[in-house]
């Protein structure tokens, strides 16, 4: 093949070690580009063998070996040459170029410009193949084969394939394409909460692309049944991302050291040595990440969050399963508006299309107005800023406590809006203890299924539309948010330090039977509450 015909011809001697530096680190981008690369459009030796590594990895796999989780590593192991003892150096001097060239761009030493190699890769793999197809019909036409019918469909055929190269447009689905996917019960690919009675309302969880909302007032606990969705769906093996705007990362992590060990979040302190060794011990079990992330409130958007997620994914080569947002009343519009209400619906609008784009749940909480404090139930007439929000969500849950269920530790939750399940539904009296983070909706629950025999009467649309255009605050321009450190839930270091935060030495009960651990027979210390 002459020059102009290969990468380092047409675009320079650097780009073929980009292409390779995006192959090994762009999972999604190397599977659609390496059925069209051929080994012939690389002419250093080196990367043309580690392109023939990497090709033969994804033909047997049906996966791009990666540099982030290490398996490029294993696939050239598994591809040397055999009896070439210098061939496995090579390749290996090869991916550690690669390694400290994609460290330089994260650590923005350099500038990203992988889009723009696989813009120019994918332009240069059409200009070869519509090169190669000139030939082919130049032959026909001196052969005279040109007259031929299935000639000219095989010409029409290749002018199609080519145009599919690199083609990221989605089409949509025609109905009776692939009826069996539509009908298989996991096509939401749903994620549970946790909460029966919440789980068996929605159909298993919530699923792929959907987002779900938890309306509640201050201090009812919005960041318990957070930190309770996230925990789940670690207890599922997923990857899991947690961002907090208002708590600080520590608080975050007890909670969830809380569900593990069954220790009350006020008891902890007391109980390092205990807590510690259940929470390691219960790790083990684990496949999951659950990652924990404080963003600044000053100006944060939903595209800075996007952002974060991939450069997280570059460099440590986790993709996130679920993303769970604590709360979205501190996220602001990333289109400026001095309407709030406008501001409000580009937030939830953004914040759908990342659940769409990722193809993930989504879950978030949103604030009640004043009606909505300590009252006996919140729908969707008391959500604070704009009602119009609630269109947008694909499931929309309350959560409402009176005075005396907040002493007792139960709450009301009201399923007010399911597109793939039936609304309507309220759970009465459930557990929901924000000390012991346990939230159960039987045992004690009543379950409704419609809230008219709770006497709530759903107010009238317009209003609705006149309380929505009566919002005409301004959105106030604020910093820059600063990166905040980032908790890894898997890391038992920072466990060991959390949990040496408090005082005080562990003691010996002969009473509270419920937290005995079978193993230390060690008697958890509990806070009797003052009496009043």
């Amino acid at each position: 093949m002459t020059e102009e015909y290969t990468f380092s011809g047409y675009l320079g001697p650097d780009f073929q070690t980009k292409l390779v530096w995006q192959v090994v680190t762009e999972s999604e981008f190397g599977e659609k580009i390496i059925p069209s690369l051929q080994v012939s459009y690389f002419d250093d030796p080196n990367l043309k063998r580690m392109f023939i590594v990497i090709a033969e990895f994804f033909n047997e796999f049906g996966k791009v070996p990666n540099l982030q989780n290490q398996s490029i590593y294993a696939a050239i192991k598994k591809y040397k040459v055999e009896g070439d003892a210098t061939d496995e150096l090579i390749l290996e001097s090869v991916i550690e170029k690669i390694k400290n060239w994609n460290d330089r761009v994260l650590n923005k030493n350099l500038d990203y410009d992988g889009d723009v190699i696989q813009k120019e890769a994918f332009l240069f793999i059409k200009q070869q193949e519509y090169r190669k197809l000139s030939d082919y019909i130049h032959t026909k036409i001196k052969t005279g084969d040109i007259k031929s019918k299935v000639t000219v469909q095989n010409i029409e055929q290749k002018i199609k394939d080519i145009n599919d190269i690199g083609d990221d447009e989605d089409y949509g689905i025609e109905i009776f394409d692939d009826i069996e996917r539509a009908l298989r019960k996991e096509h939401r690919n749903a994620i549970p909460t946790g909460i029966k009675g919440i789980d068996e309302v929605i159909g298993g969880g919530l699923g792929g692309g959907e987002i779900g909302i938890v309306l509640a007032g201050t201090g009812v606990g919005k960041s318990t049944i957070l930190s309770r969705f996230a925990n789940e769906a670690l207890e599922h093996d997923k990857n899991v991302l947690q961002i907090i705007f208002e708590d600080n990362e520590d608080d975050i992590r007890r909670k969830h050291f809380t569900i593990w060990s069954k220790v009350p979040l006020q008891d902890i302190d007391d109980n390092r040595d205990f807590v510690f060794g259940r929470v390691v011990e219960h790790h083990k079990t684990l496949e999951g990440k659950l990652i924990i992330k404080k963003f600044s409130q000053e100006n944060t958007t939903i595209p800075d969050i996007r952002s974060w997620m991939e450069r997280y994914e570059k460099k440590f080569g986790i993709k996130f399963d679920m993303v769970i947002i604590d709360y979205l009343d501190c996220i602001e519009p990333h289109k400026k508006s001095v309407d709030l209400t406008h501001g409000e619906i580009n937030i939830v609008k953004a914040f759908e299309g990342m659940a769409s784009d990722y193809n993930i749940p989504c879950w978030t909480a949103i604030q009640t107005n004043r009606q909505g404090l300590d009252a006996e139930f919140v729908y969707t007439s008391q959500m604070g800023g704009s009602i119009k929000r609630a269109q947008k969500s694909h499931f929309l849950m309350s959560v409402a406590k009176s005075l005396d269920q907040k002493q007792a530790g139960t709450a009301n939750i009201s399923i007010l809006k399911a597109r793939f399940a039936q609304d309507g539904q309220m759970f009465k009296d459930c557990i929901f203890n924000n000390n012991t983070m346990e939230i159960r909706t039987t045992d004690g629950g009543v379950r409704k299924n419609n809230m008219d025999q709770y006497g709530i009467k759903e107010i009238d649309a317009d209003t609705l539309n006149a309380k929505i255009h009566r919002i005409d605050d301004e959105v106030k321009t604020k910093d820059v948010p600063k990166d905040e450190d980032v908790f890894d839930m898997n890391s038992k270091e920072a466990l060991k330090d959390l949990l040496d935060k408090g005082d005080g030495e562990e003691k010996k009960y002969d009473d509270h039977k419920d937290f005995l651990d079978e193993k230390s027979k060690t008697q958890i210390v509990t806070k009797k509450k003052p009496k009043k």
